[in-house]
């Protein structure tokens, strides 16, 4: 048995972990997070345990990344810039949609109903300032692409 099979066995085991399993895992947390809040217990912990779960595909990926580019001087700055695209334009619309709802039921008098409290327009101002800095990372992205042709 060569070793380059069971380096090509450990890459599919982790790619199979990362990809396949921890988005399952993820599903199943987020289903007893229900159950908790329908309970009236602390769901929180399920909810970052899912987000948790979900960034070890990415973290998987910026692994592959470092591998494909070897050792040199601009790793650094790749990593840097394939994480802040990822959190930007991947974590930070998933956050904003859970702003929106919270601001919604915020609105419509469900957290008074729970004593949770009137901080809805916080939630609605968080929702705004992930989006926009994902739109803005999205419209610096489209700057650069456009000039690298040149000027014209």
């Amino acid at each position: 048995m060569s070793s380059g099979s069971f380096y090509q066995g450990l890459l599919s085991m982790t790619n199979w972990v990362g990809n396949g399993v921890m988005p399952l895992l993820a599903g199943l947390m987020i289903a007893m997070g229900i159950y908790k809040f329908s309970r009236g217990g602390d769901f929180e912990r399920y909810l970052w345990g899912a987000m948790g779960a979900l960034s070890i595909s990415g973290l998987l990926r910026l692994a592959e990344v470092f591998a494909r580019q070897g050792s040199g001087t601009a790793q650094m700055f790749e990593a840097l810039l394939t994480l802040t695209d990822w959190v930007c334009n991947v974590i930070l619309p998933v956050y904003a949609g859970i702003e929106v709802v919270r601001a919604v039921l915020g609105v419509s008098g469900v957290g008074i109903r729970l004593n949770i409290g009137d901080d809805w327009m916080r939630h609605a101002v968080a929702a705004f300032a992930a989006l926009s800095c994902s739109g803005l990372l999205r419209l610096l992205e489209h700057f650069i692409a456009a000039g690298t042709g040149g000027v014209a």
